[in-house]
């Protein structure tokens, strides 16, 4: 990233961050409905289709249900389709678990991990039971890696701060403090029952976290804000807990290797939501661009990121 880029990503955190101090722990359940003042901002479409800027060349022809690519310097929308349908987000999810630790806990603070956090679905990040990471380096693994563990163990954490007698009680608290979060960034149809992003009952299909392309893009942009999450592309890629167990960092988000241009990311999948897609690129050089794909597939959402990304070289 450009340190022209960098700066003006700070100038937005300065201008529009929202200090979120400690608030009530009322659970809230999301209302789907468009906020005026958003709506003014993030202008309503449920079609595919370019902005005016960006109309010279066809709209590119994608496969995810919903998409929207966002310019966050020029709060411009580049391309939407369905950017206010509500679908799942599966580990996007941790996008916001990111920002709430962040807000609650300083990044050297020491977070343990324990056997209830370990249990927890999926393999990724492989931590052990008794390991101790600072909040920045476990924040580090759960976004590169989409570790449920360390999700989950962040949650543990800051949960029993806030009074949690139990490690379910503990991911209880910890949502809602998520859902508190995304009510002061006025995500109104954005709402979380877990930080992992895991279905509730996958037999059921029943997915547990929600939101809109239109709403993460404006989380992403905010979460652009966090010095650690700006810089996670220039990340070590091995971090060893306090206790001298290395971790690799291997990024789930593929198309980072390959392709000129994108500065991180975040993927998600799981059997009823999908494939989802969050990517930040700076293309062409000096121009951001936030990327959001939901209701896809494990690859369509790769593929329909590659024909955004030419789609904005050949503007």
């Amino acid at each position: 990233m450009t340190s022209t880029l960098r700066y003006a990503l700070i100038g937005i955190a300065a201008v529009g961050g929202i200090l979120l101090l400690a608030m009530p722990l009322v659970p809230y359940r999301v209302p789907l409905q468009k906020n005026s003042m958003h709506a003014a901002l993030f202008p309503v479409s449920d079609t595919a289709s370019a902005s005016d800027t960006s109309d010279k060349l066809p709209s590119p022809q994608l496969a995810a249900g919903a998409a929207m690519v966002y310019d966050p310097l020029g709060n411009k929308i580049l391309f939407e389709k369905n950017s206010d349908s509500v679908f799942g987000i599966a580990s996007i999810t941790k996008i916001m678990t990111a920002i709430v630790a962040l807000e609650r806990v300083g990044e050297h603070e020491l977070i343990p991990i324990r056997k209830e956090a370990v249990d927890v679905e999926g393999i990724e990040g492989g931590l052990y039971v008794g390991e101790r990471f600072p909040l920045h380096n476990l924040v580090l693994l759960m976004l590169i890696t989409s570790s449920n563990d360390a999700a989950a163990a962040l949650a543990e954490y800051i949960g029993t701060l806030y009074g949690a007698n139990s490690f379910e009680e503990s991911q209880h608290v910890f949502t809602v403090l998520m859902n508190e979060t995304a009510r002061k960034l006025g995500l109104v149809n954005t709402h979380f029952e877990n930080p992992t992003g895991l279905d509730i009952d996958e037999d059921a299909r029943i997915i547990s976290n929600v939101s809109t392309p239109r709403e993460l893009s404006q989380l992403i942009a905010h979460a652009l804000g966090y010095p650690l999450i700006q810089n996670i592309y220039s990340a070590p890629s091995v971090i060893t807990s306090l206790d001298g167990i290395s971790h690799e960092l291997v990024s789930t988000h593929t198309l980072l290797e390959n392709e000129a241009g994108i500065i991180s990311g975040k993927t998600g999948f799981t059997d009823t939501a999908g494939g989802t897609l969050a990517t930040v690129a700076e293309v062409p050089l000096g121009k951001l661009s936030i990327m959001v794909i939901l209701d896809s597939t494990r690859q369509d959402r790769f593929q329909d990121t590659v024909r955004l990304l030419e789609w904005l070289r050949a503007q």
